[in-house]
This record gives structure tokens, C-alpha cells and sequence, in this order.
């Protein structure tokens, strides 16, 4: 029997890898710019709305157990 990957591990998860991709993509067009502070702050603005993200689900599927559990 395969296991089901949980949501708040897997959706986060895969926006992490995109925000990857897309800063790896997008640092060339920063370094020949110069504009740093625009890349960081939209990279650390995208990483915390991931992690942010990971714990709401979290945090709704401990509700949802909770329910559950007791019916």
C-alpha cells in the first residue's frame, strides 16, 4: 500500500523548487542590473510565503485529525 504524501509537506515544497528555478533563471538579468536589493527582497518575500504557507496546512490538518478523531 503507497502511502499518500501529505499536502502541507508537498505543496510547499514544490513552491520552493519554483521560487529555485525562477532565481536561477532570473540572476543573470539581476547581476548585469545591479538591482540586488529587488532580487532579495523578492526571493526572501517568496520563501516566507512558502514556509508561512507550510505551517497553515499544517496547522489545518491538525484540526482536521482532531475532527476526526472524534467521530
Amino acid at each position: 500500500m503507497r502511502r499518500k504524501p501529505k499536502k502541507h509537506i508537498l505543496l510547499p515544497s514544490v513552491l520552493l523548487l519554483y521560487i529555485a528555478v525562477l532565481a536561477y533563471i532570473s540572476f543573470p538579468r539581476y547581476k548585469e542590473s545591479g538591482n540586488w536589493k529587488e532580487y532579495i527582497i523578492v526571493l526572501g518575500i517568496s520563501v516566507l510565503l512558502a514556509v508561512s504557507l507550510f505551517f497553515l496546512l499544517k496547522q489545518k490538518q491538525k484540526i482536521r485529525d482532531r475532527f476526526n478523531q472524534q467521530n
